[in-house]
């Protein structure tokens, strides 16, 4: 007999199936709102585009409002990381939330340089992709989790 106890409370590394079982309510619902403010956060950059694109080609003062509009991505993004923690999402989902988060900041200070500096301004359209590719990259990975865990959970019952 080995110096490990034969009634832990915790499964072993390989036992996935326990593991997903043990998943209290909280998580469970954190995991669901994750997945929900993701996609939410996609569809909000959607619509941040479209007010920048009415702010060039029909009335600049629609300026204003993709301004405005990049506040609630900011509090979106910060939303989606913390409640990444709650959920207990894998530590690659929640890099994954916090550099959404780092590309909203990179976006915010692009927009804010001066204009001596301008060529680093021209990245502001280019983050706002890298920030919308990886929104729905995250809610691909989200999805894979979810079916991962279906398809661990199938093949220890079968």
């Amino acid at each position: 007999m080995s110096n490990q106890s034969v009634n832990r409370s915790e499964p072993e590394a390989g036992d996935r199936a326990v593991e997903i079982t043990n998943v209290s309510p909280l998580v469970v619902r954190a995991r669901m709102v994750f997945k929900a403010m993701v996609r939410i956060f996609a569809i909000c950059i959607l619509i941040q585009v479209f007010l920048a694109g009415l702010a060039l080609f029909w009335d600049s003062a629609q300026w204003a409002s993709h301004t405005g509009f990049a506040r609630l991505l900011i509090i979106v993004s910060i939303l989606i990381l913390v409640i990444s923690f709650i959920a207990r999402l894998p530590l690659s989902l929640r890099l994954r939330s916090a550099g959404l988060f780092g590309i909203i900041i990179l976006i915010a200070v692009s927009a804010k340089l001066p204009s001596g500096i301008g060529y680093l301004s021209a990245l502001h359209p280019v983050l706002a992709l890298m920030l919308f590719f990886g929104t729905v990259s995250l809610v691909r990975k989200t999805d894979d989790l979810k079916k991962e865990k279906k398809q661990e959970s199938a093949d220890q019952s079968g």
